[in-house]
């Protein structure tokens, strides 16, 4: 039994489609709660993006009158 899992433990085959597989499912994860969050994130994009070039008008965007 030990020599089994000691076998099954060093063997590398297959290690290579194991990490793509692994780096793909994180990738859906992380594609999965934007696309949940999408709507959160696009207001606050649009939001933040409408107070920097609201901001930018005038003399300088410094605060000049």
């Amino acid at each position: 039994m030990k020599k089994s899992l000691e076998k099954f433990h060093d063997d590398e085959e297959g290690l290579e489609a194991l990490q793509v597989v692994m780096i793909l499912a994180i990738a859906a994860v992380i594609l999965g709660l934007l696309k949940l969050y999408w709507p959160r994130i696009r207001t606050w994009f649009a939001r933040e993006t409408e107070n920097i070039v609201g901001d930018s008008t005038g003399a300088g965007g410094f605060g000049a009158p």
